[in-house]
């Protein structure tokens, strides 16, 4: 055998060996998908799991062929869990440059949201434009994203919940005059809670939509996966699936 020969040979031989030792996601491998609770995308108070990132879960696992194991957390304990790695997925996130430090995002996004603002009935003049709110003591939900400059704005009085199912009583009650959100979750939740008579959306809009995204933690061993998960979530826009999905909580 010629010396460039067996040179061949033996660069080929190193490749295969490489090739054979990196595992692949296979269905018999967990991937820890993070789920809160924010219907209608999370419905997570009952024995069984639902709502549009559920659906879509499912969807990945078909078309993927792997497992997902859904982990129900609140908001911020789930993003610390993918920042220590604890958690390999997460979905219905606004990417920032904070969570970009630890979170690789699919592309294209699967859904969007649009914020607003609740206040208690008939109290919709209270809030017109952005300038009102420093007149105001503004509920929201710890480490989620709305818009800037509210996001970083110190001068605003906020105050922090864990989870946008608190902010409904706390306005109704008037420990709060008035809360920011995202529809179609923050509707849902006023109209399913019982609140529907009791509270209405502020005449100011910032008229700003937030696109959602699944996310994998950098820690992951799962990370390769995010192309992947990419190419599907746009093949289910393409074929209709990723409708069909929203519509069912609509």
């Amino acid at each position: 055998m010629t010396r460039s020969k067996y040179r061949i040979l033996s660069i080929l031989s190193s490749l295969l060996c490489s090739l054979l030792l990196q595992k692949p996601v296979t269905a018999d491998e967990i991937i820890k998908y993070g789920i809160s609770h924010w219907p209608p995308y999370g419905m997570t108070e009952q024995s069984q799991i639902y709502g549009i990132n559920y659906d879509i879960g499912l969807e990945l696992e078909k078309r993927l062929g792997v497992t997902l194991q859904p982990r129900v957390c609140p908001f911020k304990r789930c993003l610390l869990e993918l920042e220590s790695g604890a958690l390999d997925l997460f979905s219905g996130i606004a990417k920032n440059d904070e969570r970009e430090k630890y979170l690789s995002y699919s592309s294209p996004p699967y859904s969007a949201v649009s914020v607003v603002f609740y206040v208690r009935k008939g109290e919709a003049d209270t809030l017109r434009n952005y300038d009102d709110l420093y007149k105001l003591r503004v509920g929201y939900v710890s480490k989620s994203h709305y818009f800037d400059p509210f996001n970083k704005d110190t001068a605003i009085q906020k105050v922090e919940v864990a989870k946008e199912q608190r902010l409904l009583p706390m306005l109704n009650s008037n420990r709060i005059d008035t809360y920011v959100g995202t529809d179609p979750n923050a509707s849902y939740e006023v109209l399913t809670k019982g609140f529907k008579t009791k509270l209405e959306k502020a005449a100011y809009t910032p008229n700003v939509e937030v696109p959602l995204y699944f996310a994998v933690s950098r820690k992951s061993k799962h990370l390769a996966l995010l192309s992947k998960i990419g190419q599907a979530i746009q093949d289910m826009h393409d074929d209709g699936t990723m409708a069909r999905i929203h519509d069912k909580y609509q």
